[in-house]
């Protein structure tokens, strides 16, 4: 007689840090899924505010770890250190999850992929939709797909924290590395997770995530000091990734000059009042048209990129915002935008 297939045991966490504001929402939505997760953990990160009474009052329906602050990735791996689940979520604090956020992911995890990742639908500081539904997933993104990504792109496509799920096997096997506990939990972890096995890429909208001015990454108000931020964050991450990914065989990544890092720097040269070089722009189309992108990103990417060539100068400074922000865009830059936004920048 067949033995009934054991299902994965999912854990979910909550990582927080001085959201007082907007925790209780995420807890609630892991707490009111359709199917239940068999563990609710939320890690507080040495919050300062009074997140930790907000967090308490939710008594025995959660499993709360208080500890001192010591940055996104430890509040992960000491959740990690909590659970024996086979999966392990992590919503950011100021996300909200779909009540069938863990009915939609739980099929998937039949065959034990490394990840599952899905989309996001952005909305603003009070909970209003915005018209943003990312990354998009080209059919049948391939782990192959991925890991050629990462070296022409500087990154797969991949969401933020609160788009993954984990299998913990692989999570303390980084654990378990000399990685920055101070550093983003979808830096590292996402970044090498395609060299560690097949990825399930769902083109699903299954969380809110908020976009608000307590955020980070300041992703809509860009400068040349903050690009420039972003580029050495990069560069730093995949010295961290190339550290784990040594030991399997696996060469540099990137090895050369990737479309994030040409686009920061069309980017610096723009808001910097510099002509933006044609043997740059060409670069970098030529690039996004080897990607795993779908092609109209592909389009809409070059699209961008050819934009920055035309007079006057001063548009190329407004593309850069129309790049990362969707105020004042115009009808046409925000047909271009909004499919160049549908994949993920490293942040």
């Amino acid at each position: 007689m067949p033995q009934p297939e054991i299902r994965p045991r999912i854990a979910a966490v909550v990582v927080n840090y001085n959201y007082e504001k907007y925790v209780a929402e995420a807890v609630d939505s892991l707490l009111a899924q359709s199917t239940s997760f068999d563990e609710i953990l939320v890690v507080d990160d040495g919050s300062t505010d009074g997140s930790v009474e907000v967090l308490r009052s939710f008594g025995s329906r959660i499993q709360l770890i208080e500890k001192e602050n010591g940055g996104q990735l430890s509040a992960a791996w000491t959740a990690l250190a909590s659970t024996d689940c086979d999966y392990l979520y992590v919503l950011d604090s100021d996300d909200v999850a779909s009540p069938r956020l863990l009915e939609t992911v739980a099929p998937h995890l039949a065959t034990r992929p490394v990840k599952v990742q899905f989309q996001l639908h952005s909305m603003d500081e009070h909970g209003t939709a915005i018209d943003s539904i990312f990354p998009t997933f080209a059919p049948g993104y391939s782990q192959a797909e991925m890991i050629e990504d990462n070296t022409v792109l500087g990154f797969y496509v991949c969401p933020p924290t609160s788009g993954n799920v984990f299998r913990t096997d692989y999570l303390r096997g980084l654990a378990s590395e000399s990685l920055n506990e101070r550093e983003a939990y979808d830096g590292v972890p996402a970044q090498v997770a395609p060299y560690f096995g097949p990825i399930v890429s769902l083109n699903t909208p299954l969380v809110r995530y908020r976009v608000h001015s307590q955020s980070d990454s300041q992703w809509g108000r860009p400068t040349p000091a903050l690009l420039r931020s972003e580029m050495a964050r990069f560069t730093s991450r995949w010295e961290e990734s190339n550290a784990v990914l040594a030991s399997r065989g696996y060469p540099r990544v990137p090895s050369g000059r990737s479309v994030f890092q040409l686009e920061h720097q069309l980017m610096i040269d723009a808001l910097e009042g510099r002509r933006v070089p044609v043997s740059t722009v060409l670069q970098y189309i030529r690039l996004v048209a080897r990607s795993g992108l779908s092609r109209s990103q592909r389009l809409a990417f070059s699209g961008w990129a050819a934009l920055l060539l035309v007079p006057p100068r001063r548009r190329a400074a407004s593309l850069v915002l129309s790049r990362r922000s969707s105020a004042g865009r115009s009808r046409f830059v925000q047909r271009i935008v909004r499919l160049a936004r549908s994949t993920r920048t490293v942040s």
